[in-house]
């Protein structure tokens, strides 16, 4: 049996890995190869991530020159190289997907040594840069629309388009009842769920709907995912206590877990940071999105997915956003017309492991 090497970082890669790693484990032996981002590149980016998310614009836009190019991947190689190869010493792959376009130059150079076939899957459905296209091997990408923007990038690039990739307990939960499973986590079962997320680092620009949250006029509950941000985490608890006091909706927080898809299936509506694995674990749970934050750079092809593929609201102004918020409370069957919508896109996604396993049987 082949081995399959995936090299990822522990952020938001995570979740596309474990996806890639159910979907060849019948047919391959798969191992997930972390490496640790920086401490220095690791601090700045939870910075600017949690509080100035808009300030990734302008990083992102100088990612595409082609001397900034060159200069990056001989920075990132310094640090990586050495981390990327013990990991190939000691997995021997026969097969290595990279998730991370930090890795990628690292990686090119490695594979003329230890001679193992090289995949690259990007993590980031519609918004693109030249650094991250892997030139000479495989680059698997979301879907045609993404395909064809790769392409005009770089017209000799070797890309196919799969789906996105994620764990398929997100699939399988949507099969179960939201009332079940409100049930299961202790919520009322018979009131309108909202479920806040702020990414995985936990983004405080969620805040910009707080009025809504602390409104006693909307009967409904409130989760809110936190991520790994713990003073996000204290500042919910006081927002409970805040709400218990005037008798406003019901907020619950929730630290980092594991078992996001129940939170996901279990809300009538997703609302937050628009993070391509966020988006596509909620719409495998058949749950509208409401994006009213993103990554600006990175994450600007996400609203336009929102809006193409039809599953849910984009209104990052938070007048509007908040707004916007107390229309679908007041009258949630507005979100009856995503149905469609999500089923097409969830069945298109749950294909993306069996894309990926002909992908490497070629």
């Amino acid at each position: 049996m082949k081995k399959v090497l995936i090299t990822s970082t522990r952020w938001g890669h995570i979740s596309i890995a474990k996806g890639i790693a159910e979907a060849l484990k019948e047919k391959y032996q798969v191992e997930i190869g972390y490496t640790e981002i920086e401490p220095f590149s690791r601090i700045s980016y939870h910075f600017v991530y949690k509080f100035f998310p808009g300030l990734f614009r302008i990083a992102f836009g100088l990612s595409g020159l082609d001397a900034l190019r060159q200069l990056f991947n001989s920075f990132v190689e310094r640090d990586y190289k050495p981390k990327l190869e013990a990991l190939i010493v000691k997995a021997k792959p026969d097969i290595v997907i990279n998730i991370h376009f930090a890795f990628d130059s690292s990686l090119k150079k490695l594979q003329g040594k230890y001679h193992f076939r090289l995949v690259n899957v990007l993590a980031d459905p519609w918004t693109f840069s030249k650094v991250q296209i892997s030139q000479g091997v495989e680059n698997v990408t979301f879907d045609k629309y993404s395909l064809e923007k790769l392409k005009l990038l770089d017209p000799k690039a070797k890309v196919t388009a799969s789906g996105w990739f994620m764990e398929k307990k997100y699939q399988g939960v949507s099969k179960i009842g939201r009332k079940v499973i409100r049930k299961k986590l202790n919520l009322n079962p018979d009131i309108f769920t909202l479920c806040v997320v702020s990414g995985s680092e936990g983004t405080f620009n969620i805040f910009k709907i707080l009025s809504t949250f602390l409104d006693r006029r909307y009967k409904m509950q409130v989760i809110i995912l936190c991520g790994n941000n713990s003073e996000m985490f204290s500042i919910v608890k006081t927002l409970r206590t805040i709400s218990e006091k005037i008798r406003g909706p019901k907020i619950f927080g929730v630290a980092y877990t594991e078992s996001m898809e129940l939170y996901l299936r279990a809300a009538d509506l997703v609302i937050g940071k628009a993070g391509p694995n966020t988006m596509f674990e909620t719409v495998a749970t058949l749950t509208p999105f409401f994006a009213i934050s993103h990554v600006a750079g990175t994450e600007d092809g996400n609203l336009d997915i929102i809006r193409r593929y039809g599953i849910g609201f984009v209104e990052e102004k938070p007048r509007l956003a908040a707004q916007k918020l107390k229309e679908i409370v007041k009258n949630p069957k507005v979100l009856n017309k995503f149905t469609k919508s999500l089923e097409s896109l969830a069945d298109y996604n749950q294909e993306s492991g069996k894309k990926l396993l002909k992908i490497l049987e070629q």
